[in-house]
């Protein structure tokens, strides 16, 4: 908390340091990101996602035959998952998730998830039929979760609930 601002916030030259809160809701209000692989060299990809509970971003990944995705994603892989939004110069904020990616079951509570907030991803871009992809569920087990904000920005109200 900084005694001068009026929220407390710290404003730092480059944005303001998002709280613990503010991450949570600005993932859980997102559905889609970057998610890097770590390998040599890694991997970025657009990535649709769910917030699961206990706060991991979920991912349900779908890959053709030759997916480099698919091949390199694996239980225990590194990676990373940065989110951002920008309206104006003043207006942005951005989250990057640091962690372990755990693979996990398909359950109908995740599935839940994932189609109530995972941003909707239209089929043509695997250049497979559906019913030839591979798809896989993972959890990124986060080791470190930080935002920051533009002086603009206002965060989600309540936790999964967009401006």
């Amino acid at each position: 908390m900084h005694p001068d601002a009026p929220d407390g916030r710290v404003p730092p030259d480059d944005g303001v340091e998002m709280s613990g809160e503010e991450v949570s809701s600005f993932l859980a209000a997102s559905g889609d990101g970057v998610l890097s692989l770590a390998g040599d060299p890694p991997l970025s990809v657009p990535m649709s996602f769910a917030v699961a509970s206990g706060g991991r971003p979920l991912f349900q990944s779908l890959g053709g035959p030759d997916s480099e995705k698919g091949d390199r994603l694996r239980d225990g892989l590194g990676a990373s998952l940065v989110c951002f939004e920008r309206t104006t110069p003043d207006d942005w904020a951005s989250v990057v998730v640091t962690g372990d990616l755990v693979a996990v079951d398909r359950t109908h509570e995740r599935q839940a998830a994932f189609a109530e907030q995972a941003a909707p991803v239209g089929m043509t871009v695997f250049g497979a039929e559906a019913a030839d992809l591979d798809v896989q569920w993972y959890e990124l087990e986060p080791s470190s979760a930080t935002g920051r904000s533009g002086p603009g920005w206002e965060p989600p109200n309540t936790f999964g609930e967009t401006r």
